[in-house]
């Protein structure tokens, strides 16, 4: 499991339609894999609508079902209008999971973010449950 792997992810649900066409890469670097768990880094690609920042995941892995929790550095979300904002503070955590196909050196599977509610500039904000999907592939280097 250790290693690097590239994927994308993208959201389904209730959200805009262009968001649901739009496939975010990414890449993830499993650093530590000890008995059933796992951590490392990950960052996402600025040009495919990504969030800035190297982030970092933790989350274990059973038989062939993976799950982590990815937390980015930098806040980015949408208004309902589309417009993305980005702030100096810590993204809310994405909770992933998914189920590995060893013979492929793949993993596909679900994220969702969940339901919050907080004071943001003086306003309640809130940030409604919202899903997607994701796949991502071990990089295989060939000597």
């Amino acid at each position: 499991m250790k290693g690097n792997w590239i994927g994308k992810y993208w959201y389904s649900g209730n959200v805009p339609d262009r968001l649901k066409e739009r496939k975010t890469e990414f890449e993830l670097t499993i650093e530590n894999h000890l008995n059933s768990k796992i951590s490392g880094k990950v960052s996402d690609d600025l040009e495919t609508g990504g969030t800035p920042g190297i982030g970092s995941f933790s989350g274990k892995i059973m038989g062939n079902r993976i799950s982590f929790v990815k937390r980015m550095p930098v806040r980015s979300y949408f208004l309902p209008d589309g417009t993305n904002i980005e702030e100096d503070k810590p993204h809310r955590p994405i909770y992933y999971k998914g189920i590995l196909n060893a013979k492929e050196n793949s993993i596909k599977g679900t994220w969702r973010f969940k339901f919050g509610i907080e004071f943001l500039n003086g306003r309640l904000a809130i940030y409604p449950s919202t899903k997607g999907q994701w796949e991502m592939k071990k990089v295989i280097i060939s000597q």
